[in-house]
C-alpha cells in the first residue's frame, strides 16, 4: 500500500454535487471537478478556479510504465495534422509505475484530522467521510501507527498515536463521530501535525491527512499566518497536501498549502469520488514515488514556442521550464505546447526531466529528443490537444467574464466547441465528451444569464409564446412522431425500445435502474417522453412540423434527463430544423439538463424540427424528455 516518503504529508478532503467518474490515479483533480462543480450549479468560474493542467489529466493516457530501474518514464510525441501547415503539437508526456506488495512498503505513521464542524453535516458529508475513513483504516496494516484527531471551533485527539492492530477501535470511534459547530482549521491542522510527529521516523512515512469542507472562521483565520506555520513543518520534512470540500472554502489557502507541501491539491465530489480516494486508490494517496519533478524543453531556429496549455511555465530565449507536481503512484501526466515551423523538417527539441527519486534517495535526470515532423499525426495527442483547447477556452471564457466581456467569452467557448465537434461529431470518446460538456454548458449558461450583454439584437427575448402545440405533452401522444414505437403506461413497459407517455416516471411506469426511486418529473410542468433508446444507432426522439414567420430567429428548447445511472449512458443529441443542425449537446445523468438551439428561419414559412439523438457508444438507458419550446426571440437581420 506504502512506498514513500520520509515527511508528513496532510489532505484536506472536499465534496461537491458533481460527480467526477472515473479519473485516474496520483493525480491533482480539483481543476476538473471545481469546473464542473461550479457549472452544473450555475455559477461561472474565476479564471484561478479552471487548472487546465487538471483537466488535460484527469484520465489515464496511454504512457508507457517506467522500465526496470526507472521511476517515471518519459514519453516525447509529435502532431502536426492539428493544426496549420506552419504549426505542430508537441506532448511530453510522464508516467509511473503502480506499487504491488503493500508488505515490502515503508511502515507509516497516520494521522487523520476530521472537520466536524455544522456545515460538514449538510448534503450528508460526515456520514459519507465516516464511511469512507472506515475503509481506509480496514486496509491498514496491524503494525501501522494511526492518530485521530477531530475538530470544529477547537481541536481534539480522539484517537492517540498507536498501532492499528485489528483496527475495531479506531472505527468505533469513527463511527461515534458527531457534526459540531464552527471550523478552526488551524487548530486541527496543527494538533495533527503534532500528533503525527511523536511517532516521527525517517524510516517510516509520517502523513496527516486532514478533512475539511469549510473557511477557517474560529481560531486564527489568517491564511498567511496559517500557511507560514505549517511551511515551518514543511521545512522540517513534513509534507503536505490538500483537497477542496464543496464550493464554498478557500481555494486559494488549501492551494497554496499544498504547493509549499510539496503536495497535491485535489477536489474530491460525491461518495463515489470519496472511495475512489480513500478506497481504490489509497496506494496513489499513500505512495509519492517523485518529489519536485521539472522540465526543460529545448528547441533550436526555425521553432517558436507559441502555447504551453496549463502550468507556469518559465520561458526563455530557446527553451521553456516547467515545474510539476510531485509524482504519485500510478499517475500519468502530459504537458501539451504549440509550435510555429519554420525552416526544415527534422529539428529536434530536447526534453530533461529531472526529479528526487525516492526509492533511490537521489536526484535523477532522463534526457529525450524527438525530431519534429509536418505529416506526424497521433490519435492519443489529438485528443489530448482537443481537451487542452476546451479547457483553456473555458479559462479564457471565465477571464474574460471577469472584466464582462461576456461576448467575447462566448466566442472562445463557441469557436473550441466547433472544433471538438469537428473532430468528433458524435462524441464518442468519453473523456473528450466530459469535457465538452462542461464547455457546453458555460457557453449556454452565458447565453442565459447575459443576454443582453451579448449584444446581439437577434438575442433578444420578445416575450413570445412556443410555437409547438403539444410540448409539455399534456395532449398525449398527438402532435408529433417518433421513429421508436409508443407504448400505454404500465408496470415495465420500457423493456423494449418504447416510449411512453406520462406524468412521471416512478411504479408502476418504471424500468429497472440505477436511479433512486422518485418520478422525474418535467422541471417545468406537464407530462414528459420517457423512452428506453437502447442500440447504439442514430434516431428522431421526436419530429413535429410547424408554422413560422420568416426572418425570425426561434429559440428551440428541451429538457432531458437520463434515468440509469451513470456517465456512460448518457445521450447525445443534435437539433434539426429544415435541415440546419445544432451542435450535438450531452443529456443529463440523474438530473434534466437544457438542450437549446437558435435558428434563423429566412424566407421558411415552415419548420420541421426534430430532437435526434446520435449513435452512442453504449447499448441502453432510459431517458425523459419535456418542456420543448421553439421561441421567438429576434428578428433576423436579412435572410
Amino acid at each position: 500500500m506504502l512506498r514513500i516518503f520520509r515527511g508528513i504529508f496532510v489532505c484536506l478532503v472536499a465534496f461537491s454535487s458533481a460527480s467526477l467518474g472515473l479519473a485516474q490515479d496520483g493525480v491533482s483533480t480539483a481543476g476538473a471537478a471545481r469546473t464542473r462543480a461550479l457549472g452544473n450549479a450555475g455559477l461561472l468560474p474565476k479564471a484561478r478556479d479552471v487548472v487546465v493542467e487538471d483537466i488535460v489529466n484527469y484520465h489515464r493516457h496511454e504512457i508507457g510504465r517506467p522500465k526496470a530501474g526507472e521511476s517515471v518514464a518519459l514519453d516525447v510525441r509529435w502532431s502536426s495534422d492539428l493544426v496549420s501547415g506552419d504549426e505542430a503539437v508537441l506532448q511530453v508526456g510522464l508516467g509511473t509505475a503502480l506499487a504491488h506488495d503493500r508488505q515490502k512498503l515503508r511502515p507509516l505513521n497516520l494521522s487523520l484530522v476530521i472537520d466536524k464542524s455544522g456545515s460538514m453535516s449538510s448534503s450528508d458529508k460526515l456520514s459519507r467521510v465516516k464511511t469512507s475513513l472506515l475503509n481506509l483504516v480496514s486496509r491498514l496494516r496491524p503494525t501501522d501507527i494511526l492518530s485521530i484527531i477531530l475538530f470544529d471551533s477547537e481541536a481534539q485527539v480522539l484517537f492517540p498515536a498507536q498501532k492499528v492492530r485489528d483496527g475495531q477501535s479506531a472505527m468505533d470511534l469513527i463511527r461515534a463521530i458527531e457534526p459540531g459547530s464552527s471550523t478552526n482549521i488551524y487548530a486541527g491542522l496543527m494538533l495533527g501535525y503534532k500528533e503525527a510527529l511523536k511517532n516521527f521516523s525517517r524510516e517510516s512515512t509520517n502523513r496527516v491527512i486532514l478533512l475539511t469542507d469549510g473557511i477557517a472562521n474560529q481560531g486564527v483565520t489568517d491564511p498567511e499566518v496559517i500557511a507560514h506555520d505549517s511551511k515551518e513543518y514543511n521545512n522540517q520534512g513534513v509534507d503536505l497536501s490538500t483537497i477542496g470540500v464543496g464550493l464554498d472554502l478557500n481555494r486559494e489557502l488549501l492551494q497554496d498549502l499544498s504547493k509549499s507541501g510539496r503536495g497535491l491539491f485535489h477536489f474530491v465530489a460525491d461518495s463515489e469520488d470519496i472511495e475512489k480516494v480513500f478506497v481504490n486508490e489509497l496506494q496513489s494517496l499513500l505512495s509519492p514515488v517523485a518529489t519536485e519533478p521539472s522540465l526543460e524543453i529545448e528547441f533550436g531556429g526555425g521553432l517558436e514556442l507559441d502555447k504551453v496549455y496549463g502550468y507556469d511555465p518559465k520561458r526563455s530565449r530557446g527553451s521553456v521550464k516547467i515545474k510539476l507536481d510531485n509524482l504519485n503512484s500510478g499517475a500519468t501526466e502530459v504537458v501539451l505546447m504549440r509550435f510555429k515551423v519554420s525552416g526544415r523538417d527534422s529539428m529536434p527539441v530536447k526534453v530533461r526531466l529531472s526529479y528526487f527519486d525516492i526509492d533511490q534517495n537521489r536526484r535523477v535526470e532522463t534526457v529525450q529528443s524527438a525530431p519534429v515532423s509536418r505529416s506526424g499525426s497521433d490519435e492519443s495527442v489529438a485528443k489530448n490537444y482537443t481537451i487542452a483547447l476546451l479547457a483553456q477556452s473555458i479559462r479564457d471564457m471565465a477571464a474574460a467574464c471577469e472584466g464582462k466581456h461576456y461576448r467575447e467569452g462566448e466566442n472562445l467557448l463557441v469557436a473550441s466547441i466547433k472544433t471538438a465537434n469537428t473532430r468528433y461529431p458524435n462524441m464518442e470518446d468519453a473523456d473528450v465528451k466530459r469535457v465538452y460538456a462542461s464547455a457546453v454548458k458555460y457557453r449556454d449558461l452565458l447565453r442565459e444569464k447575459f443576454r443582453g450583454e451579448l449584444g446581439d439584437d437577434s438575442r433578444g427575448d420578445t416575450g413570445g409564446k412556443s410555437i409547438i402545440a403539444n410540448g409539455d405533452f399534456t395532449q398525449g401522444n398527438t402532435g408529433f412522431t417518433s421513429d421508436r414505437p409508443y407504448i400505454k403506461p404500465s408496470t415495465n413497459c420500457l423493456w423494449d425500445g418504447y416510449y411512453t407517455i406520462t406524468s412521471g416516471f416512478n411504479t408502476p411506469v418504471r424500468l429497472h435502474t440505477n436511479v433512486v426511486d422518485q418520478p422525474f418529473s418535467p422541471p417545468k410542468g406537464g407530462n414528459g417522453l420517457y423512452m428506453n433508446t437502447g442500440g447504439h444507432d442514430q434516431f428522431t426522439v421526436w419530429s413535429s412540423k410547424v408554422s413560422c414567420k420568416p426572418r425570425t430567429t426561434y429559440r428551440v428548447s428541451f429538457d432531458e434527463i437520463g434515468l440509469s445511472g451513470g456517465a456512460e449512458w448518457r445521450n447525445t443529441y443534435e437539433i434539426r430544423i429544415n435541415g440546419e443542425r445544432s451542435e450535438p449537446q450531452l443529456g443529463g445523468d440523474g438530473q434534466y439538463v437544457t438542450v437549446s438551439y437558435e435558428w434563423k428561419s429566412g424566407s421558411s414559412k415552415t419548420a420541421t424540427v426534430s430532437i435526434v439523438r446520435m449513435p452512442n457508444a453504449h447499448s441502453g438507458g432510459v431517458i425523459g424528455i419535456g418542456s420543448i419550446q421553439m421561441v421567438p426571440v429576434g428578428v433576423s437581420k436579412g435572410l
